[in-house]
């Protein structure tokens, strides 16, 4: 059972790993960060460009990180951040299921936090026993 469990523990952190990589490379590349600093700063975000920065090397580079397994539990916290801030800024306000609502941010949100603290054996974290309890010593009685 163990097996098809780290299997869909890796899948699934393809799959959110491939949506934020998206996200990433749209800020950076598609839109631009001037463009999408411009717009967070419409948005009332603080220090847009800086936002812009951060929300989209979190989104490109941790959802690399995220595929490959490496730091899972930090950016699994960095993508739950940057959801929340979405959240806030854009999507709460807009209700739940509705156009432009925050379903789809909390769905990221609680899918990093997730597959951050629990993203399987088929990961570099796991490889390297990044995060990984130490196994107790049988002990031997007498």
């Amino acid at each position: 059972m163990q097996p098809l469990r780290d299997l869909t523990l890796l899948l699934g952190r393809v799959v959110v790993g491939v949506v934020f990589i998206y996200h990433g490379w749209q800020k950076l590349v598609t839109n631009g960060i001037e463009g999408v600093a411009a717009g967070f700063g419409k948005l009332g975000i603080p220090l847009p460009t800086v936002s812009a920065w951060f929300t989209a090397l979190v989104e490109l580079v941790g959802g690399a990180a995220f595929i490959i397994g490496i730091g899972l539990p930090l950016v699994g916290v960095l993508f739950a951040v940057v959801m929340a801030g979405a959240g806030f800024f854009v999507h709460f306000s807009k209700g739940f299921g509705l156009p432009g609502g925050y379903e789809y941010v909390l769905t990221l949100l609680a899918a990093g936090l997730a597959l951050g603290f629990n993203g399987g054996r088929y990961s570099l974290d796991a490889v390297f026993g990044i995060g990984q309890p130490k196994r107790e010593r049988a002990t031997v009685s007498s």
